[in-house]
């Protein structure tokens, strides 16, 4: 309770950041403005380009950032001297002299704050005004771009009937002259098929290798062993092609430079091992080679289908990199080139269909349906703007819906994957998660410490990639990742407090890592390094908890550090705190101190067995706030620590762990009371957990009194451990139970006798 309380105080602190003064940027901003003038000049006549705009774009955004700081640091300093002013008070006749010399300080720092502030909004304006310019720019820019029409379907199928036998000329003429085969020497030729003939054999080998080493192996049916049998049998069927094609376009890439141009057979090459590369990791996730299992959470229907169709696509995107992004299509004329851009688009696009209705079938990726169906409208009206011509916006749009939807897919999966990491740390699931728990002293069914705060800080910079991915693909000018990256480094202000989250990410991670190090030492304290000391468990449990506070304690500090919390607040926050402790937190701040009171003179210890109240059991834990008692019931009673100072409390065990139990016992009148003595010592003298040493007053039987019904005695023994008192009572009454069977004693129960004097007159016998 009271981390989570300090906890809350941490990120209420991180997210209340004074604005820090930055060092003068007057130099850089002056640099800066004087290329903004430069760029004013290019667009006035209109001399640029795309990523000139882009630049230029991400430039105006720093300026107009640079300078909004600048002011705002100006403004803040102009108040506070202003403060200062006034503390001097109007100026009199005849004050000190030194007074006199500070308002002139003053002044003179106001004058030159004043022309900073000036400068600093000049130069704010100034990026305004070209960013508005630059923006004008795009919008006639873009629409030249990307509105541009070139020949539509019909009119390339007109053209290619018009002479229907040129590309296979030119197809054939390209390879006869510029594949690249005739600029190969023949030693090198025939040296080249030899090595990867070779590396071949050595990929076969290497697969024998690695099929025996999984054979050889136990395999448990767990994620981790999963995937890393998944990865040994793929690799183990992939390893003569990936090696093949790896020699075979490092071998082109050797023995063909020396020639000007990259020839074909080196790019092709170069695809083959890409596509082997592909198809390797598209079997991996969705189709191991077995006797591998699938470690994604797809039924084998479906993985089956989107391994099928992935694969088509990898056949295709190898066909499309060799005819459109190789020397290939320099041999072609345009219209056919075109022509074949627009029927391999076709083929893409059904099959690019075909997957996302795979991916909607699945019951399994029920958050990536509707955004397939939303993919599948765009691609194939990209696919319909290609044939009417507009190519560029077709490629473009195309290019980014799909970069977008597989990144989003990834980070869909990264997310699972980091969820389920931490849930199996969480909950120990893995022999390694036992392990750390282990070295954490962290209980089986615990949560780790710590691990929450790297859980949010993974969720936040996770899917902050995404994010920054996603805007990257759709800001054509950059100028949004530009501002984005200035908030995220240089901050916001709301009031009077600047927001920097660089800072508070740090902040996040710095005080993860040091509680779940805290964590660590605790456990080393307490199984380690104070076993070796002179200290009682009590002491070493006190030391451990309070050494895990002082820790904590240092995270938090640490932490508000690193965001660039001011420390000269505390005192406002401690004075916030204290009307809040006036008012509303006095039982917490009781318990706190009443914490502090248990963990130094240590009344009770971890292990004690005691009551207090109507709760009696053993003490599990001593937190700064409670304390946890578990009942014989193997029930856990929260107990706050002001009811243990203030109330009354019985430790059995506080100076000794011995004590005393007393057995009751009534025998019926006539009996032979010696002989009863006899048999209850010889009976506890037989128990081997009653004390018999010298140091502890012997076993002793007492006759108690004349009751209504029996002779009642109380055997009285002392323990050595007064924690089994329950149980050596059992046993001493099964023992007594037996041997008064065996000596014919009777054990009474109360009887009474009623004498009636009188009958009703009714009464009928």
């Amino acid at each position: 309770m009271m981390k989570n309380f300090l906890s809350l105080l941490f990120l209420l602190f991180a997210l209340s950041l004074p604005a820090s003064a930055q060092p003068d940027e007057m130099g850089d901003m002056r640099k800066m403005s004087a290329e903004l003038k430069t760029i004013n000049n290019h667009l006035s006549r209109g001399e640029f380009k795309g990523k000139d705009l882009a630049a230029w774009t991400k430039l105006t955004i720093k300026m107009k950032s640079t300078a909004s700081l600048c002011a705002s640091n100006n403004e803040a300093a102009l108040l506070d001297l202003k403060a200062e002013m006034n503390g001097l008070g109007e100026k009199v006749k005849g004050e000190d002299i030194e007074v006199t010399r500070k308002r002139a300080a003053y002044l003179k720092e106001k004058e030159s704050l004043g022309k900073a502030l000036a400068k600093c909004n000049l130069y704010m304006v100034s990026s305004k005004e070209v960013a508005n310019l630059i923006t004008d720019s795009e919008k006639s820019y873009f629409k030249k771009k990307y509105l541009a029409k070139s020949p539509d379907m019909i009119q390339l199928l007109y053209a290619y009937m018009e002479n229907p036998v040129a590309i296979v000329k030119e197809s054939g003429e390209f390879v006869l002259m510029r594949s690249g085969v005739r600029e190969i020497d023949t030693i090198d030729l025939v040296l080249s098929v030899i090595i990867v003939l070779f590396s071949i054999f050595f990929g076969l080998w290497l697969k024998r290798k690695l099929l025996a080493l999984e054979g050889g192996r136990h395999w448990q049916d767990e994620f981790s062993e999963n995937l890393l049998r998944a990865v040994i049998t793929t690799l183990a069927t992939a390893a003569p092609y990936l090696i093949g094609s790896a020699v075979a376009a490092l071998s082109s890439v050797v023995i063909t430079l020396e020639v000007a141009e990259i020839p074909f057979i080196t790019e092709l090459f170069i695809g083959l091992l890409l596509f082997f590369l592909a198809t390797t990791t598209i079997r991996l996730v969705f189709s191991p080679s077995l006797p591998a299992k699938p470690f994604i959470l797809l039924s084998p229907h479906i993985a089956e289908s989107l391994a099928r169709r992935l694969k088509v696509l990898s056949i295709l995107g190898l066909i499309g990199y060799l005819a459109f992004y190789t020397v290939f299509s320099q041999s072609i004329i345009e219209s056919n080139l075109l022509l074949l851009r627009n029927i391999f688009s076709l083929f893409f696009v059904v099959n690019i269909v075909w997957t996302l209705r795979v991916i909607i079938k699945s019951p399994r990726l029920p958050k990536l349906r509707y955004l397939s169906m939303l993919v599948i409208i765009a691609v194939s009206l990209s696919l319909a703007a290609e044939w009417m011509g507009y190519r560029n916006i077709a490629f473009t749009g195309r290019q980014v819906i799909i970069s977008s939807f597989l990144v989003f897919v990834l980070f869909v999966g990264l997310s699972k994957l980091f969820r389920d990491l931490f849930n199996a740390i969480d909950e120990g699931t893995y022999p390694w998660c036992r392990r750390l728990h282990r070295a954490l002293a962290v209980d089986q069914n615990e949560k780790v410490p710590g691990l929450i705060w790297l859980r949010l800080l993974t969720t936040i910079v996770l899917w902050g990639s995404f994010a920054i991915l996603f805007i990257n693909a759709w800001d054509y000018s950059g100028g949004i990742i530009e501002q984005v990256r200035n908030y995220l480094i240089n901050g916001f202000d709301i009031g009077e407090f600047r927001i920097i989250p660089e800072r508070i990410l740090w902040a996040l991670l710095v005080f993860g890592i040091i509680v779940i190090l805290s964590s660590w030492v605790r456990s080393q304290l307490e199984n380690n390094w104070l076993k070796m000391t002179t200290m009682g468990q009590g002491a070493r449990d006190a030391m451990t908890t309070i050494i895990g506070y002082i820790l904590f304690i240092i995270a938090l500090l640490a932490g508000l550090s690193v965001a660039g919390f001011d420390f000269g607040n505390i005192a406002i926050i401690a004075g916030a705190l204290s009307v809040g402790i006036g008012f509303g937190l006095q039982n917490i701040v009781n318990n706190f101190v009443s914490g502090l009171i248990l963990l130094f003179e240590r009344p009770i210890r971890k292990g004690d067995w005691i009551e207090v109240g109507g709760t009696e059991g053993y003490v599990k834990d001593i937190h700064i706030r409670s304390t946890k008692i578990q009942t014989f019931d193997r029930s856990d009673v929260i107990v706050p620590n002001s009811e243990l100072i203030s109330n009354q409390v019985t430790n059995w065990v506080l100076s000794s762990k011995s004590g005393r139990a007393i057995v009751p016992i009534g025998v019926a009148y006539g009996t032979d009371t010696e002989k009863v003595r006899d048999i209850l010592l010889s009976i506890a003298e037989e128990n081997e957990n009653v004390s018999k040493s010298n140091a502890m007053p012997k076993p002793l039987v007492l006759f108690r009194e004349f009751g209504d019904s029996s002779l009642n005695f109380e055997l009285r023994v002392f323990l050595h451990s007064v924690d089994s008192r329950l149980s050596v009572i059992s046993e001493l009454n099964f023992a007594i139970d037996k041997a008064f069977r065996e000596e014919g004693i009777e054990i009474p129960f109360p009887q009474r006798d009623l004498h009636v004097k009188s009958m009703p007159d009714n009464f009928k016998k």
